[in-house]
């Protein structure tokens, strides 16, 4: 092992001890602290426990825990959990979260220091139309940057496409978060690539989060409680992606009564049904949705096109999760979440002239699957534990068949071709939550992951009468194994001063090669005049995969692949600079950020390259390169929470580039997302109770892309004509033109209604594009005259008028 491998792993081990000698110590305390005396008064105590919805018994997720007269305070972890030591017995402590009434009340803590709160939700959406929610910790106490919480509720309000409210287009109009392409779900995030973003569905990762060739997210939000974006100053419990981390966490289900909702739109449906298995012990949620265009569609292709026997083009999700509560320390959670694409079409045509028949049979399919087992323990009024199983698989499939058979001379044939890529994953992980004093909050836990990749197999069969002519099977599977290690400290260091200090370390064991990495971590606050909050951060990041993909739009048919003894894994460094600040007496949160990052080990395809498998072994690292990339910008956001009107309004000035050693020369050029300027402007209105209206508008710079700029007349050898003077196309540069920007409005109004049974029903009518912008999709040159080219762009998406109908039962 190289002398620089065995310091860092040096270094990892020790951090290990570190944080093993740590856990020992704080059990040890914990128990110490339940067997002794109660202080004295003037000495700290800590009140701890979780915090439920009093309807359904959810946990409820970043609720802010406050003390009157202290400067202290706490929210709630991702299971509801919280912990807050103050220096005194006897405190007046405020619980507030949005949409849920405020509790405040006073606690004897040398009395009662475990207790559990039930905020009771406001019951606004029909009843009266202005809002009073009670205001989350102000943006300006937090050490956090780089973080944004987007409520469901928000996002179901939203315009809907084709009927559906979708996850990762609500995330695209935050600052900062680009769509790859005009319709689709890709996420680009502070000039990243799609494979940056690490997507986690109750802790377990997925590797493609889209339906439809990416045009739909793979999320039902009915299922789902609460989404956590993360674009910089990554805590360090986080790793393994360079540009942002979308943490979803699913509904726990009912503990009281059973409900559910039933929604029917033009292109799919969904039924949720969630209650309880024991009444506030056991709860269980189901949530299922499919398409069925493909329904409609197949019998109109089969009787307009005479030669289409099948059609197949559908996709669909499952989501289940158990929630059990052995005692008040103790919770287990089993989810699950299935989600399958399919495309098949299938073509029969007969000859007139030997009587032959040939069939032609296209398939493509992906599947994402995950499941995940979880178990947290309360050891004392200060260590919170998390225990977590997970697996994640993402398997593509790409199958071609043709046949001849039936002819005069009754011979016949068959050529087979299956392609499969994907991912596997195991991973054991546990994590700790410690809250040692007031001044701080420590998290720390490690995991090791059990991957197993399929870069590209190859089935190839070849037959005539019956004879098998060929029959191979190429491509071979990578199997490595990751190990993380994090500690970090939310420290308040003083009134005014607040960091978030924290350090990742990572190892990576793949074909005999280990790498390591430690991944320093650190946000800091510092309080100015006007209460002001100016803020900092510094984070480096490790990637151990990447996503081999063509120069175009993204699709699962792009490869994901290991680093190797052969490619490095990439690594990026992020400087974050800003301010934020709660203004407009609280209503409003604010903030500003610009951002520097350097990205190095970046792969693409060689100029001309295309990835298929043509070898037992592989030979996808021959038909790459490696790079670096740059990305900076400014981020303005400004978020209405409360009231009547909530909205947002993002802006983005960034700037991204490549720079690869065998693409464009060597030259430093423009990535393909690259877009100077980028606006969203979000709103959702209660018009008066029962009618909510809701916009979304969008505005994209010209992204760039390759295209010849001259024409050549050239001269060749060939014998015909044609082929003499055959033009030559000359590109001067990759990613060199830049055509026309994106932008469209998204409406949509709502009908609710609350039956005399208890029953919500909703009506909601969306437009897509309303004023029908030809955002154009592809282009293509059809001649030049003089400097001038002539060109036909294609647009995907013009206007799309929707509706959907919902029942809340």
């Amino acid at each position: 092992m190289s002398t620089p491998n065995f310091r860092n792993f040096t270094k990892l081990t020790l951090l290990s001890s570190f944080l093993f000698i740590s856990l020992k110590n704080n059990s040890t305390q914990a128990q110490t602290s339940l067997k002794s005396a109660p202080l004295q008064k003037g000495g700290s105590k800590t009140l701890n426990g979780r915090i439920t919805d009093q309807a359904t018994g959810e946990t409820l997720i970043g609720v802010s825990i406050t003390t009157k007269n202290i400067k202290t305070g706490t929210t709630t972890n991702n299971y509801g959990y919280f912990s807050l030591t103050i220096p005194t017995d006897t405190a007046t402590f405020r619980i507030s979260y949005i949409g849920y009434q405020t509790i405040d009340t006073l606690i004897n803590l040398a009395v009662k220091s475990t207790v559990a709160f039930r905020l009771k939700p406001l019951q606004n959406e029909l009843n009266i139309v202005i809002i009073k929610g009670a205001n989350s910790t102000p943006i300006q106490n937090t050490s956090q940057m780089g973080k944004i919480n987007l409520p469901i509720s928000q996002i179901q309000a939203l315009p809907r496409f084709f009927g559906e409210p979708d996850l990762f287009k609500a995330l695209q109009t935050l600052p900062g978060v680009q769509q790859g392409s005009e319709g689709t779900s890709a996420m680009l995030v502070r000039g990243g690539s799609p494979d940056q973003n690490l997507i986690l569905l109750d802790g377990a990762p997925l590797y493609n989060p889209s339906h439809l060739l990416g045009i739909f997210s793979a999320f039902n939000t009915y299922a789902i409680k609460n989404v956590d974006l993360y674009k910089g100053a990554f805590p360090a419990r986080y790793g393994g992606r360079l540009s942002s981390v979308v943490d979803i966490s699913m509904n726990d289900g009912n503990m009281n009564k059973v409900h559910g909702q039933f929604t029917l739109g033009l292109l799919a449906s969904q039924l949720t049904v969630e209650g309880p298995l024991k009444k506030d012990k056991t709860s269980f949620i189901i949530s299922g949705r499919r398409t069925y265009h493909d329904l409609i569609i197949s019998p109109i292709l089969k009787s307009s096109q005479r030669d289409v026997e099948k059609f197949q083009l559908y996709f669909y999700d499952l989501n289940a999760k158990i929630h059990h509560k052995f005692s008040d320390q103790d919770h287990l959670y089993l989810s699950f979440y299935n989600g399958q694409d399919k495309l098949r079409t299938k073509v029969k045509q007969a000859s007139s002239d030997d009587g032959a028949t040939a069939l032609g049979d296209f398939g493509l399919g992906w599947r994402n699957l995950t499941g995940a087992a979880r178990w947290n323990h309360i050891f004392s009024n200060k260590l919170f534990a998390n225990t977590t199983l997970t697996t994640s698989q993402y398997k593509f499939n790409t199958s071609m068949t043709s046949s001849i058979f039936g002819s005069k001379e009754n011979l016949n044939s068959d050529d087979i071709l299956n392609i499969n890529s994907g991912i596997t994953d195991y991973t054991a992980k546990i994590d700790f939550d410690y809250q040692p004093s007031p001044a701080h909050s420590i998290k720390m836990g490690l995991s090791s992951t059990l991957h197993t990749f399929t870069p590209g197999t190859s089935l190839s069969k070849q037959s005539f009468n019956n004879e098998t002519l060929k029959d191979e099977n190429l491509g071979s599977k990578i199997k490595a194994t990751e190990l993380d290690l994090y500690a970090e400290d939310d420290w308040t260091i003083t009134d005014k001063l607040k960091a978030n200090i924290g350090l990742h370390a990572s190892g990576f064991n793949v074909q005999g090669k280990f790498y390591t990495s430690l991944q320093p971590r650190i946000s800091a606050r510092y309080l100015l005049p006007g209460d002001w909050a100016l803020k900092a951060s510094y984070a480096k990041m490790t990637q151990y995969m990447h996503l081999l993909a063509s120069n175009s739009i993204s699709l699962p048919t792009d490869l994901w692949v290991p680093a190797t003894n052969k490619v490095l894994p990439q690594q990026s460094n992020q400087f974050s600079l800003g301010v934020s600040r709660n203004i407009f007496n609280d209503q409003f949160e604010f903030s500003a950020e610009s951002y520097y990052k350097t990205m190095n080990n970046i792969i693409e395809y060689k100029d001309g390259a295309d990835y298929v498998v043509t070898s037992e072994h592989n030979d996808w690292e021959n038909k790459i390169t490696t790079g670096k990339g740059k990305a900076y910008g400014l981020e303005l956001f400004l978020q209405k929470k409360t009231g009547r009107l909530t909205s947002w309004a993002s802006y983005a000035l960034a700037w991204t580039n490549r720079s690869l050693p065998e693409i464009n020369q060597g030259k430093t050029y423009p990535y393909k997302y690259d877009r100077r300027n980028t606006l969203n402007l979000v709103g959702v209105y209660k018009l008066k109770p029962g009618i909510e209206l809701s916009a979304t508008f969008v505005y994209q710079s010209a992204s760039p892309f390759t295209m010849p700029t001259t024409q050549f007349e050239g001269v060749s050898p060939g014998q015909d004509q044609q082929e003499r003077t055959k033009k030559i196309d000359y590109i001067e540069s990759r990613n060199n033109v830049r055509i026309q920007p994106t932008h469209r409005l998204d409406v949509g109004i709502s009908f609710i209604k609350l039956k005399e049974s208890g029953k919500v029903r909703t009506w909601n009518v969306s437009i897509y594009n309303v004023y029908n912008r030809q955002n154009l999709f592809y282009f293509k040159v059809n001649d030049y005259k003089g400097n001038t080219a002539n060109l036909t762009g294609n647009s995907l998406l013009p206007i799309m008028p929707s509706v959907s109908y919902s029942l809340k039962f």
